[in-house]
């Protein structure tokens, strides 16, 4: 087959497989758009087969899945979408269950996320919470002149339709909708909190961090304790935070965390979506690469993947990434690596070595506990994805997950490393730009030794992001970038010069296990080989510096040329 042909076949292929869903947490519009959809309609089983619990909390690492589930409960019974769910659900497993299938949107259900609700001030807070329930009453306006509801509740629902709290508890607003529509359709209601704790995380440390507890205590307490109009809740949040502050008395409360046995397999993917989806798009032979970036994670007794990186991995070329990262901030690493002891710093070797350590983990410890308890920071970790924890007795053994959590971990001690060592950095750099070899030699075992742990450069792609990091102490006269495209491949590291007086300089980066020098030599040349063989250099004018660099351990060997 030609080329053209196979680019062909290629674009013929990519136009009848589903649509990756980067960012879609709308179960309604994915199915109605065809786009790739993991089955997790066992949730709807699970719940339903626990009739005496009212109020179920799940909490799971962000991008876990936690939004698209709520959406696809709120499909399910979601009374609106009346006739919907049959089209919605077809050729699921839940639609194997005609028992369940026959409970499919029959009741009212109020949803709501509390994403978002910053914290600048209570004021702002409390702003942004009453916009968020004046729109979950909008759907409702026409009830307003029902002949099902007492005064009280229609002035309840005007007065929130008019953005009018003066004689309205905001915290009350769940509550009454529920009654309001019970008044209405004389069936109890499904309420459904997404991210219950993002108000207090971004509270934490805030001189409202107080008041905005309190308030989510009373919301909380207000829509699931003793609510009459309650059929069940539904709440999700990465932490879970103490019982006895936030849902104060909700005795029917089911708490499922990352170490639960149940619904372990409700929140990620398994191992066998996972090869389904890579058989889906082509690319069966992908599976030990994915399992090296993105498994790792245990909730219960399921080995879990990491399902955002996994479709970004999907939908951008196969190519691994730490997508994950990219998704928020990492706060909580950068805490571990900044307020590091002796102690925390040999954990973190360990780790980064690919071993385990053994602490005792709290579900219910939060962000705040952290300084306050010794190993809160590890409950946090795991809570919030960045350990795996496997049950050992009293204990429980901590390990970091995958490549991907990895390069998390790692580019925030590059980060430190960046701003203590940056006299190393100078170092390295200086001697490249006067293209002598001896001193590259020195002054990066130099920086090896003094600066960085042995678990931090293992591969060869951790000694490229050192780096590219001790690039960036170059003052601004270099633009640095790793994995380039350039010439006929992708350059480890490529500098260009901004200065003039500079040269550019080009990288390729080699590791070896071999004790002897003499392939260390050879490692380097050939990297210098692949610089013009592949035509790295491509584009350049001006000095052009390579460096074919081969590491071992912490000592390097260095091959240079001036083209």
């Amino acid at each position: 087959m030609s080329v053209d042909e196979n680019d062909n076949m290629t674009d013929l292929y990519a136009e009848i497989m589903k649509d990756v869903p980067i960012g879609n947490d709308d179960f309604k519009d994915l199915r109605d758009n065809d786009g790739y959809y993991v089955d997790k309609t066992k949730l709807i089983e699970e719940i339903l087969s626990r009739r005496n619990t009212k109020v179920f909390l799940f909490t799971r690492p962000r991008r876990f899945g936690k939004t698209l589930n709520m959406s696809m409960l709120d499909a399910f019974f979601n009374m609106k979408y009346k006739g919907r769910a049959e089209a919605w659900f077809k050729d699921l497993r839940i639609s194997r269950r005609k028992d369940l299938m026959a409970k499919a949107n029959d009741n009212p259900v109020i949803s709501i996320s509390l994403k978002g609700l910053e914290a600048e001030s209570y004021e702002r807070f409390e702003r942004l919470t009453k916009n968020k329930l004046k729109r979950l009453y909008g759907p409702y306006s026409d009830l307003r002149n029902s002949d099902r509801l007492t005064g009280l509740q229609k002035s309840n629902l005007v007065q929130v339709l008019d953005d009018d709290f003066g004689n309205i508890d905001p915290t009350e607003a769940i509550f009454n909708l529920s009654e309001i529509l019970y008044a209405e359709y004389g069936k109890k209601c499904i309420i459904l909190i997404d991210e219950y704790d993002s108000p207090m995380n971004n509270a934490y440390g805030t001189d409202v961090q107080d008041r905005i507890v309190s308030f989510m205590r009373g919301l909380m307490t207000n829509a699931l304790k003793t609510n009459e109009y309650l059929d069940f809740g539904v709440v999700t949040g990465v932490m879970q935070v103490a019982k006895e502050s936030i849902f104060s008395g909700l005795n029917n409360l089911y708490v499922n965390n990352v170490l639960s046995t149940d619904f372990d397999e409700e929140y990620g993917f398994t191992e066998s979506e996972v090869r389904e989806m890579l058989s889906y798009y082509g690319h069966p032979e992908k599976f030990e690469e994915v399992k090296d970036w993105y498994d790792g994670y245990r909730f219960g007794n399921a080995e879990i993947y990491n399902p955002w990186s996994l479709l970004n991995y999907v939908a951008k070329g196969f190519r691994p990434a730490p997508y994950w990262a990219g998704t928020s901030g990492n706060d909580i690493i950068d805490k571990l690596v900044e307020n590091s002891d002796d102690d925390t710093w040999e954990k973190l070797i360990a780790l980064g070595n690919g071993n385990s350590i053994e602490e005792q983990i709290i579900p219910t410890v939060t962000i705040r506990d952290i300084g306050e308890r010794g190993s809160a920071i590890y409950s946090v970790l795991v809570m919030s994805g960045y350990l795996n924890a496997v049950e050992s007795g009293d204990l429980y053994d901590l390990s970091i997950p995958n490549n991907e959590m990895r390069s998390i971990y790692l580019t925030a001690i590059s980060d430190r490393l960046s701003t203590d060592s940056g006299v190393y950095f100078k170092r390295v750099f200086d001697a490249m730009r006067e293209a002598k070899t001896e001193n590259v030699e020195s002054t990066l075992f130099d920086l090896m030794a003094k600066k960085i742990p042995f678990f931090a450069i293992s591969k060869e792609s951790d000694y490229q992001k050192i780096l590219a990091v001790a690039a960036m102490c170059t003052q601004g006269k270099y633009n640095t970038t790793m994995e380039e495209e350039s010439g006929n491949g992708r350059v480890d590291i490529k500098m260009v010069s901004k200065d003039n007086r500079c040269p550019h300089i080009v990288m390729e980066l080699k590791r070896t296990d071999s004790n002897d020098p003499a392939v260390w030599k050879k490692e380097a040349e050939d990297a210098i080989s692949q610089i013009l063989d592949k035509k790295y250099h491509h584009g350049l004018t001006g000095r052009i510096l390579l460096y074919g660099i081969c590491f071992h351990g912490k000592k390097a060997t260095a091959v240079s040329m001036t083209v």
